[in-house]
């Protein structure tokens, strides 16, 4: 197993360590852009004998000129040419298709051009010459090319499993009437077989042990569950989707506004869309995407869906780690699921939990006979056993797991549960390095993709990179800023909140555990779950039914809009957008309530308008300035700027007390008018009402250490946002355009851009193509093409400068495209 590792590994400690921003054609192959996964990235997955198949491979994009597969048959040495197939986010995908004249094995290597530049990639990564027995094996007797579990072949299906302390392997199912006529055979740690007849989706167990004690087993790659029948495995085709979303790309974690589902509890009480049963299923998450794309969010943060015992879980028992939760849907209906929100401009997080199993219904509990998945004696967390991490099968087991989420259901990132429990005693380093193992892997393969930790408590080394020591992950619960943050709602309450708590949280943990390393938020799972000791902090503020009294909305209004307009990756739990108080949970009763977007729907407006200001003011990214410059802990008032660096910021007021602060006068950075973009208070949103009438003009005062200052009215509770820019519409299309027929806008690469961007599209046919540069107002900044482009995939650079010849202002821009009455917009991040 670790040989499928191995090559990332050395590629990445000892590899041209580049950047997808340096790729281009320069006569130098990025290397660390570069991978191919056997068992991956085979079309069919797995070949058999006689059959013609085809090497895919990845590069960053527009890095290589050329490339060929270079074929080793017994000898007969044979060179294939590799074209282009199509755009994976920053990444080229590759692909060069051999003949069908191979019967026992074939060897092959990848040769990479850059101009003059020429290198060479094999089981054990770059070379700067044509290695030697490194080389790519399919092997037709053993068949070792083929994954773990079941994969379907065109006649059949391979079966592979590690199981070093078995003395005998069969598999028994629908295909051979559950019979053992269909040995494996033992290669190394590992039994495969190939088997003819098996249909798609045909039941089967693993069968260990001829003699008086043999084992059934389900799959330990199980990619489906038959929960229903002693949990059988069921064989998938993970080519069987047809995907309708290709050209979605994860939006950049620092622009992230996170929204955390739990699919069983999502849909079908009081249900606008419809009735749906309970528990709610993966089509009924896909079918109410529209609904969460009015909301503004651009991805949501699933809890676990791997199998569980049971029907109802909140997913954290998991016993299945690559079978979708049955009682959701098929594995298909899942992709469906992430199919429908990537089309509506949704990344999807999945919560995956590695760092324990259930108690109950654990079939890799003496897998094979033997204990090769746990330790022995068992090695307990809080919920149940923890696995070997020690060894180095258990581990790749794993990242194994994580990679074929990534690849085979286009996941854009993982929120790992309970990180503190990866790295206890008595193999601390084994559950650090595999965290560290899973980053860089998704930094090698996936760097568009995202990796959040639950760590609790705050650990800046779990965000630092791997390269000094951390576990590499891209962004942390900010643990302290949720404790204070509802602390000092709270003590509100009685008068008396602390002002220094949230200037501390605002201005971060540090390097690693601040901006887009730090994950914000008012409530989650946890803090609205009652098996976790928490309720909906709407209960815990106004404990009378129906819990909404003026306390309780201004309060999570106040809380909400911190979260949103701090320096963080702001996160939001199913239900908070309308003052959801069913607390989260697993039961028909725990369902959200969408009567409530209706009777709350001033909050709900008042939640999509912040959502909007902050997806579409850069002063707001997570990575964005921020200073905190008046604490008024006299007045319970806390005033912060945030801004990008171009002239763009933005001031935000919040009123933690009781009163209304009347004639308050604040700093501000500079003189002149100031528009009121944000009044939570505003009668709108179900507030008082008061506030300075949409805008205030400075007075050459000094105050707050500022030059100019201003004298507004803070509302109770209120959060005030003012900017110099005048308001803009909230509801201008960020997510991807929809798929016009004879026309694809791929990418525009990098996102942000610091220099220059490169817009790639496609044409099915010669054409007069358009593409224009618009700022977020509309207004034309650029031209950059009026002219007939060939057919196929072509693209388009922008230097980053106006039509004026002077350099574009840092800020938000829509690149368009158009060919006759077809048009398709792709968003753009101009850094400064």
């Amino acid at each position: 197993m670790r040989t499928l590792f191995a090559v990332w590994t050395v590629a990445f400690l000892f590899g041209n360590i580049a950047t997808a921003e340096a790729a281009s054609h320069d006569n130098n192959v990025e290397w660390d852009g570069v991978s191919h996964v056997i068992w991956q990235d085979l079309r069919p997955v797995c070949p058999e004998t006689n059959e013609a198949f085809s090497v895919r491979f990845q590069t960053w994009d527009f890095d290589i000129t050329s490339a060929r597969v270079r074929m080793d048959d017994g000898g007969l040495i044979t060179w294939k040419n590799a074209y282009f197939l199509e755009d994976k986010g920053p990444y080229d995908v590759w692909q060069a298709d051999l003949d069908s004249s191979f019967w026992t094995d074939v060897n092959y290597v990848i040769e990479l051009t850059d101009g003059t530049d020429t290198d060479f990639y094999g089981i054990y990564g770059m070379t700067d010459t044509l290695p030697a027995d490194t080389a790519f094996t399919v092997d037709y007797v053993r068949y070792t090319h083929a994954p773990y579990g079941a994969v379907k072949t065109t006649n059949g299906a391979v079966f592979r499993t590690w199981a070093p302390g078995a003395t005998s392997a069969r598999t028994r199912g629908d295909f051979n009437g559950w019979t053992t006529v269909n040995p494996l055979q033992q290669w190394g740690n590992d039994w495969i077989a190939r088997v003819g007849g098996v249909a798609d989706r045909d039941n089967y167990k693993l069968y260990f042990n001829d003699g008086a004690s043999p084992i059934w087993k389900t799959d330990a790659h199980s990619r489906s569950i038959n929960a229903g029948d002693n949990n059988n495995s069921i064989v998938e085709d993970p080519s069987r989707y047809v995907w309708n979303s290709n050209s979605f790309v994860t939006p950049a974690l620092e622009e992230m506004i996170i929204y955390q589902v739990h699919v069983g509890t999502f849909a079908g009480r009081n249900d606008p869309h419809g009735t749906a049963s309970f528990p709610s299923k993966y089509v009924d998450v896909a079918d109410r995407a529209y609904q969460l794309a009015e909301l503004g969010i651009n991805a949501v943060q699933v809890c676990p869906i791997n199998e569980f015992p049971g029907d109802e879980s909140a997913g954290y028992n998991p016993i299945g780690l690559y079978a979708p939760e049955w009682i959701y849907g098929t594995p298909d209906q899942f992709k469906e699921m992430v199919d429908s929100l990537h089309a509506h401009g949704i990344a999807v997080l999945l919560d995956i939990v590695f760092n324990h199993f259930s108690d109950t219904d654990n079939f890799l509990w003496q897998y094979d006979g033997t204990q090769i998945f746990f330790d022995d004696p068992a090695v307990g967390t809080p919920w149940g056993s923890q696995a070997d991490f020690d060894k180095p099968e258990v581990r790749d087991y794993y990242i194994q797991n994580a990679m074929m989420w990534l690849e085979d259901y286009r996941i854009d990132g993982f929120r790992m549960d309970a990180t503190d429990f990866m790295n206890i005693a008595p193999q601390e380093a084994a559950g650090w390095f595999l965290m560290q193992e899973m980053n860089d892997m998704m930094d090698w393969r996936y760097a568009d993709r995202v990796s959040i930790a639950e760590q609790l408590p705050d650990d800046d080394f779990v965000t630092r990179p791997v390269n000094i020591g951390g576990a590499g992950f891209d962004s942390q619960y900010y643990d302290q800023f949720t404790d204070d943050l509802r602390q000092e709602i709270f003590d509100a309450a009685l008068g008396d909140p602390e002002m220094w708590k949230i200037s501390n949280v605002l201005n971060g943990g540090g390097a690693y555990l601040s901006g887009a390393k730090a994950l914000h938020y008012l409530e989650l799972h946890d803090e609205a779950w009652p098996s976790s000791g928490g309720q909906r902090i709407v209960k815990t503020i106004d404990g009378g039914f129906p819990h909404d009294d003026m306390w309780a909305k201004g309060r999570v209004k106040l809380g909400q809009g911190v979260v949103m307009f701090s320096a963080g990756v702001p996160a939001l739990l199913q239900g908070s957008e309308w003052l959801e108080d069913t607390d989260f949970g697993t039961s028909l009763g725990n369902r959200i309530d969408w009567s409530k977007k209706i009777t709350y729907a001033p909050i709900y407006q008042y939640m999509k308008d912040i959502i909007g200001l902050r997806r579409t003011n850069s002063a707001f990214r997570a990575n964005a300035g921020i200073d905190v410059y008046k604490v008024d802990e006299a007045n319970n008032v806390i005033v912060w700027q945030r801004f990008d660096g171009s002239g763009n910021v933005a001031v935000v007021v919040a009123n933690f007390g009781n009163a209304n602060r009347l004639n308050y006068r604040i700093g501000m950075p500079s003189a002149g008018t100031w528009y009121e973009l944000i009044n939570s208070q505003a009668l709108v949103y179900d507030g008082n009402g008061l506030g300075n009438g949409g805008q205030v003009n400075t007075e050459g005062i000094a105050w707050d250490g500022q030059s100019q200052s201003a004298v507004l009215t803070v509302p109770q509770m209120g959060v005030l946002v003012f900017s110099q820019t005048p308001p803009i519409p909230t509801d201008v299309p960020t997510g991807p355009a929809p798929q016009l027929e004879g026309l694809r806008f791929e990418s525009v690469r990098p996102n942000p851009a610091r220099a220059e961007a490169i817009a790639v599209f496609h044409l099915p046919a010669s054409t007069d193509v358009r593409m224009n540069v618009f700022d977020i107002r509309g207004r034309l900044v650029a031209r950059l093409a009026n002219e007939t482009f060939p057919a196929g995939r072509q693209h388009v650079v922008w230097d980053g400068r106006a039509n004026s010849g002077e350099r574009a202002p840092a800020g938000i821009y829509f690149l368009k495209l158009e060919s006759g009455e077809s048009t398709v917009t792709k968003k753009l991040i101009l850094l400064k």
